[in-house]
């Protein structure tokens, strides 16, 4: 790694955002085979020259009309080699996981619960964290989902 090398730290901030909607399919698997864009979402992939250093994932659920609840389930978080297609056990590892209960989002009220997951760990160039749902978000809501990191 050529810069910020004494200690280690990132050059170039990364926000990224991802969203699991009703469209998506429940991946009710956690041995880390799926398919991203169909039954995993893509939540951050490391700079492609130098890697990256992945400090949180923050999920919040979302809602398209007002006073929606969302469908109660599993959030899992993994590591991959693998930045689109088919992923499987061989190449893509559960880092973990946490329940999600059923949120009544865009209340006008109250505020919704959001979840961190952290990460605090360098993953290699072109290495993606992945994240997927154990059941289908419910109609009219999604779940987001926000990666903060750096570069190197």
């Amino acid at each position: 790694m050529p810069q910020n090398t004494l200690p280690i730290f990132t050059k170039v901030p990364e926000v990224v955002g991802s969203i699991w909607t009703s469209s998506l399919t429940a991946n009710t698997k956690s041995d880390g085979t799926g398919t991203i864009a169909t039954d995993m979402v893509k939540a951050f992939t490391g700079d492609a020259t130098n890697g990256s250093f992945v400090n949180k994932l923050r999920f919040t659920p979302s809602a398209s009309f007002a006073s929606t609840a969302t469908t109660a389930s599993v959030i899992r978080v993994y590591a991959s080699t693998i930045a689109s297609g088919a992923t499987t056990r061989a190449d893509t590892f559960l880092i973990g996981e946490f329940a999600v209960a059923a949120q009544t989002a865009d209340v006008p009220t109250s505020a919704v619960n959001f979840f961190e997951f952290p990460i605090n760990a360098a993953i290699p160039a072109n290495a993606t964290i992945l994240w997927s749902m154990h059941h289908a978000a419910a109609a009219n809501t999604s779940w987001q989902c926000v990666a903060f990191a750096g570069d190197y």
